[in-house]
């Protein structure tokens, strides 16, 4: 950075060390990239020559984020400018207080510092030029601007306006460099001491600079009520600031470019070798990904969370849209996981943690309003602020790992910080909790202890009362059709089967659009189980053997491809093992059933169903039992059908 000369005889290592004395960061931190877009802004509307243009309409200078700080925004940049627009005379006195406004930012990191007197910048310059800005079309802005002593017409200071909008650009341009530079993660990638030294030196001077400059656009301020001949002098002075600051933000931008480009590509080269480096514990890799210079934050609704607090648990990544739609898959898995009765003491052992993914590079204001509140009402972690992750994560999480834009997945990292499992999504929608650690070899685990097909594993987590069901040990049918009038019609035989003293359940899980309200329960369970078969079928394809048979994907397969054109529906019928009957056999078997009238009271229904499949024996014969055993069903030995009853007395 060539700048010696224009330090006015002060050597740039002396003014390093001075400012080195006067920094001691205390952990606060700022947006500073937020706050300098707003300051950008306002400088930009309030220095424009055409006054037509509409005035903002938002304001955005309350979403600005800071943490760990003991003085509020406003109050900062308010004690800033009080110090800034104090008189100062002469190169020294300029210096001198450039360093007391560096004292009075000793806890502020470099691109704070920098941002925070910009702030202040905006806040007067703000004030001064808006009535001038608008008393063209705005009486009480001119009456304003008249008490002020400030010129309404600005052909009489256009020359030194033109200056300070210049200069202030480059200020702008200069402290998106440093702020650029202090978010770079250092941390995560190690780079040539040299290279840095020098950034981080060159850093500081721009710095200086940008507090110093910033400073001495202020001490301009009584131009304004001056001859035009002494703003032509002062407009002067502001091009000579320009022209220094340009040539170093020409130099500085280079190396902040280098850096970054090299830290890009060895974390890139990192992430790339998760699984094939040793780590300790998953802490270096989490840090990898979720980390910049900031150290992002993580979250559990209003919560801050330490990424230490994840050390030595299996983490969940869960990779979607910021908008996590749909809804229902996303819940049911957060339910699976969190709230399964089957979830007792392994919940401690691992976390979902959600990294949502932008359908572009860059957030929108809807993105970002989206996921602050699913962030804050879901019972997962997420990052505090995930527009400020690494670009360079981004692009790995979309090219290196199976992530298609709009979809929803979860990679699982277990203690140790290894990938152990590129999508746990299915496993997680069929067994919940009872797949931890959810590895892929834990899935083939799970298939191996239990291959069968039955209600449990079609209903377990998604119907409310399946569990009560079966503590119970009641029968129950599922069904499903697009005809609702085959639909109705099942429902109808079975309360007139029910009103015969038959205890059973029913559930209908067809594919249907909700149509009142009071259906939206049933809705999301048919829902869920569809997307339950599915995880089934796609967790069983890449298993599946050729040569084996393999039932549960058959008939999940017959069930997602059901031609409903060929029969009206189909029904599962069953309490431990289960039945498949299509539509019409199973209208066929209700209507049987009622005829037998109440001979076949204290039957099963799932009995009387499989008994109602086969044709009656046609013979006709007598049992003789004693009273007693009468009162119960009494069935034939050749067909098992109920038998009518007589009393007969002796």
């Amino acid at each position: 950075m060539n700048s010696t000369s224009s330090i006015s005889a002060l050597n740039e290592d002396i003014i390093v060390e001075q400012l080195l004395r006067t920094h001691d960061p205390d952990g606060r931190w700022i947006d500073s990239k937020t706050l300098l877009q707003e300051v950008e802004t306002i400088l930009s509307f309030v220095l424009q020559s055409d006054v037509s243009k509409p005035l903002l309409t938002e304001n955005c200078m309350t979403n600005i984020e800071v943490f760990d700080s003991k003085e509020t925004l406003p109050y900062a940049i308010s004690r800033i400018s009080v110090q800034m627009l104090c008189p100062c005379m002469g190169e020294n006195e300029i210096h001198t207080r450039t360093m007391v406004l560096f004292d009075l930012l000793k806890e502020y990191r470099w691109d704070a510092k920098t941002v925070l007197v910009l702030g202040a910048l905006a806040a007067t310059y703000g004030g001064l030029l808006l009535p001038i800005h608008l008393g063209f079309n705005d009486p009480v802005a001119a009456s304003i601007a008249t008490l002020n002593q400030l010129p309404l017409e600005r052909t009489k200071f256009r020359p030194w306006l033109n200056s300070l909008s210049l200069l202030i650009q480059v200020l702008v341009d200069v402290t998106k460099c440093i702020t650029e530079f202090e978010r770079l993660p250092f941390k995560q990638a190690k780079l040539d001491s040299n290279i840095v030294g020098e950034t981080m030196s060159n850093i500081r001077l721009a710095t200086y600079w940008v507090v110093k400059s910033a400073l001495a656009c202020l001490q301009q301020i009584p131009y304004f009520k001056q001859q035009a001949t002494e703003s032509r002098r002062a407009a002067g002075e502001l091009s000579s600031l320009g022209y220094q600051l340009r040539s170093i933000h020409t130099h500085l931008s280079k190396q902040v470019e280098e850096c970054s480009t090299q830290i890009e590509e060895t974390i890139y080269q990192r992430l790339r070798n998760i699984n094939t480096e040793t780590h300790q514990d998953n802490q270096e890799v989490l840090h990898l990904l979720f980390s910049i210079q900031d150290d992002l934050l993580l979250q559990q609704y209003s919560r801050q969370i330490a990424i230490t607090e994840l050390k030595e648990k299996v983490i969940l990544l869960l990779l979607s849209k910021p908008e996590l739609l749909p809804t229902e898959p996303l819940h049911f898995l957060l339910k699976q996981l969190y709230d399964h009765h089957s979830n007792t003491n392994t919940k401690q052992n691992y976390e979902i943690l959600w990294i949502p993914i932008p359908t572009s590079q860059k957030w929108t204001d809807v993105e970002k309003e989206t996921f602050n509140f699913s962030s804050n009402s879901l019972p997962c972690i997420s990052v505090k602020r995930p527009w400020l992750m690494s670009s360079t994560v981004m692009n790995f999480l979309r090219t290196e790992w199976p992530y298609q834009d709009g979809e929803t997945m979860v990679v699982v990292m277990d203690t140790n910080g290894k990938v152990v499992n590129m999508n746990a999504m299915d496993m997680v929608l069929i067994w919940g909790v009872k797949a931890y650690p959810f590895t892929v070899s834990r899935e083939d685990e799970l298939w191996e202890e239990d291959d069968k097909w039955s209600l449990q594993r079609m209903l377990d987590g998604i119907h409310p009362e399946f569990n009560t069901w079966v503590k119970e040990g009641r029968d129950i049918i599922t069904l499903g059709s697009d005809d609702s009038n085959w639909v109705d019609e099942i429902k109808s035989l079975a309360r007139k089967i029910q009103n015969l003293g038959f205890e059973f359940e029913l559930t209908d899980l067809s594919k249907r659009t909700v149509a009142s309200a009071s259906a939206i329960e049933e809705s999301s369970i048919q829902e869920l189980f569809w997307l339950r078969l599915e995880s089934i079928k796609r967790s069983k394809l890449k298993r599946i053997q050729s040569s084996k048979r393999d039932r549960v994907f058959e008939e999940v397969t017959e069930l997602l491809e059901f031609d409903y054109g060929k029969h009206k529906g189909w029904a599962v019928i069953g309490k431990g093992s289960t039945e498949k009957i299509y539509g019409e056999k199973l209208t066929e078997r209700m209507r049987r059933i009622l005829r037998w009238g109440e001979y076949a009271s204290g039957m099963g229904f799932t009995e009387a169903i499989r008994i109602a499949e086969e044709e009656p024996c046609g013979e006709s014969h007598t049992v003789v039992v004693p009273f007693e055993e009468g009162l119960r069903v009494v069935t034939c030995e050749k067909c098992k059908r109920p038998m009518k009853k007589f009393v007969a007395y002796q």
